[in-house]
């Protein structure tokens, strides 16, 4: 598998370096057929690099080329720390793109609330928030600690430490998403269920994002659609659970809660980190620097009101009204005006560095589940070094 990621970066450079200067050139242009011709091929190209490289590589490796921000897709990627965190929070208009590719964004098909939490402009994107926060994250949901959250789950976690292929990618994603319905909507599960129910929005997912833009005929042939609907939704819907809890749970096991546990492990084998002899804030710091390290939500965005610039590979470009600005987390983390050290895993990172990170986006946008997040992924990596040592652990996981 590092072969093959080697690989792959090795292909993509070349590719990144022959496009930097057409799309540098492209985006300078006045808008028209001609310039969207050129971002019609540069986005399918990119699009492809993110299932070679995943998400999160494919940022990396355009801005070791570029060596700052960057074009990729149809939007500008603002890798400055200290300007991302100001422009991140403003009330502004989101597009249906992410990353300015056309994967799942807000497609209907996928997310049941009918549209994508991270793709919606207010004042939709406003309600959604004050309903989450009254209706989901609730005061009761809101004063859980560790502790408290190992009772509540206990069954859960029994089943999921007894299982025999506990530390692999179905059953961690199958536990993520027994956890939070427990904690979200007080409802229990059977793990067979959680485990098709799991699996089958994942599938669906990855249809989304590999048909959607340029082969949606196949999602008809392929029924994702309707699958998505009467595979994951509807058995949840069936049990009572509020629509924006599915959304938030299934988008936790395949995305957030379900990627960093698996992650987590991953960076204990690659940089020697005995989890077991880890404090409980030892624990949490571990979680937030895998999180700095590798954000499971790759960047955010906004659509741009007013004329706006920003320097790219030495050259200022112009930002017009309309153009998409993004965000991507995995190099905004590792600013190192920000950041000592940005490109190494540190567990003594100082306070006001962890502070600084952005994966959980800022302002009126931030995760409103952000440190139940942390929370529940060390609630997880607990019950696996309880049977494990997790840098002797290799767990296949599925990334784009």
């Amino acid at each position: 598998m590092n072969f093959l990621r080697r690989l792959a970066h090795a292909l993509s450079l070349p590719v990144i370096w022959v496009l930097k200067p057409l799309k540098i050139w492209a985006w300078r242009m006045r808008p028209g057929w001609f310039k969207r011709l050129i971002f019609e091929f540069t986005s399918f190209v990119d699009w492809m690099l993110v299932f070679a490289n995943v998400q999160n590589s494919a940022m990396q490796l355009h801005h070791r080329v570029y060596r700052g921000n960057f074009i990729f897709g149809k939007a500008l990627m603002i890798t400055e720390h200290a300007r991302a965190a100001r422009e991140i929070a403003l009330p502004t208009l989101r597009g249906n793109r992410f990353m300015g590719v056309d994967l799942v964004s807000n497609d209907p098909g996928a997310f049941v609330t009918n549209a994508g939490p991270i793709t919606t402009s207010d004042p939709v994107r406003r309600l959604a928030r004050e309903y989450i926060d009254t209706a989901v994250m609730t005061p009761r949901v809101r004063a859980l600690d560790l502790p408290a959250l190992r009772r509540d789950c206990a069954a859960e976690l029994a089943e999921w430490t007894a299982d025999p292929d506990m530390a692999t990618m179905w059953s961690i994603r199958g536990a993520v998403t027994r956890l939070m319905l427990r904690i979200l909507a007080e409802q229990g599960l059977p793990k067979a269920r959680a485990d098709a129910i799991t699996f089958a929005y994942t599938r669906r997912f990855v249809e989304f994002s590999l048909f959607g833009r340029y082969c949606p005929f196949l999602l008809g042939l392929l029924g994702t659609r309707e699958g998505v609907r009467r595979d994951a939704y509807l058995p949840l819907r069936r049990l009572g659970v509020d629509n924006m809890i599915i959304d938030m749970t299934l988008f936790a096991a395949m995305f957030s809660l379900g990627t960093i546990v698996i992650k987590a492990v991953g960076f204990a084998d690659e940089f020697d980190v005995d989890y077991r002899s880890l404090n409980p804030g030892e624990r949490m710091v571990f979680v937030i620097e895998a999180l700095r390290y590798w954000p499971t939500v790759t960047s955010v965005h906004r659509i741009v009101e007013d004329d706006e610039t920003a320097v790219v590979a030495g050259r200022t470009l112009p930002l017009r009204p309309g153009d998409e600005v993004a965000y991507p987390f995995v190099c905004i983390n590792r600013d190192p005006e920000q950041f000592s050290a940005p490109d190494i895993f540190r567990l003594n990172r100082p306070r006001e560095e962890l502070e600084r990170v952005l994966s959980w986006s800022t302002g009126p946008h931030v995760c409103p589940a952000k440190d139940l997040s942390i929370l529940v992924t060390v609630l997880m990596l607990d019950a696996l070094a309880a049977r494990f040592d997790l840098r002797k652990l290799r767990i296949f996981n599925l990334e784009f």
